[in-house]
């Protein structure tokens, strides 16, 4: 049975040391173990082992989360409410990357679907802005955006597919906003930041 705790309890037991601390970890990992299956979406779906393997691994991030994280904790709603949000972000976060992991090879990209493709040509605007977007970027420009922004694939699914570090990689994507930016602001289909703040 987990002590009721306040959230004032908590972040003290949390922050504190032995015993203490030892049994609101405890406490905590029990709670987002059992909590955390309710509310996720009922349509995810693995296998037993699977999904107990992932909830315990879940749940050591979590922790390990939020004992560095602490003082973030702003207390506008019960702690853990607050613990149980962040389990969830990263449980959602690991199962988009597993099935980018298994829905296609390591090394590939999502294309364009065909139907995009026949919109891009028959809309002014997305065309133009398509021609601008093979224009100005690099290949791996283009296919990291497309793959975030189309696809919603996790960047450090991208990342790991470019074979780029984080800092370079950020760095490339920074460029690629510029970029694109810097054109459609010459091509007049946004203003410039000047006329825009005047």
């Amino acid at each position: 049975m987990m002590a009721q705790r306040s959230n004032i309890d908590w972040l003290e037991d949390l922050h504190g040391s032995g015993e203490r601390q030892t049994l609101a970890v405890g406490d905590l990992r029990q709670f987002i173990l059992h909590s955390l299956p309710y509310a996720l979406d009922e349509s995810v779906v693995l296998d037993a082992q699977t999904y107990t393997e992932l909830l315990a691994e879940i749940s050591s991030k979590t922790l390990q989360y939020i004992q560095k994280n602490l003082d973030s904790f702003d207390g506008q709603s019960a702690f853990t409410t607050w613990a149980l949000k962040i389990a969830v972000r990263m449980m959602l976060f690991e199962l988009r990357l597993r099935r980018w992991r298994t829905v296609s090879p390591d090394d590939s990209f999502p294309d364009i679907p065909a139907g995009l493709h026949v919109l891009l040509s028959q809309h002014k605007f997305l065309k133009h802005a398509h021609e601008v977007f093979k224009e100005e970027l690099s290949e791996n420009q283009r296919k990291a955006i497309r793959a975030m922004v189309m696809f919603r694939m996790p960047k450090e699914e991208v990342m790991q597919r470019l074979g780029m570090e984080r800092c370079d990689y950020f760095n490339m994507i920074h460029d690629a906003r510029l970029r694109l930016k810097r054109r459609l602001e010459l091509d007049g289909v946004i203003p410039h930041e000047e006329n825009a703040a005047s």
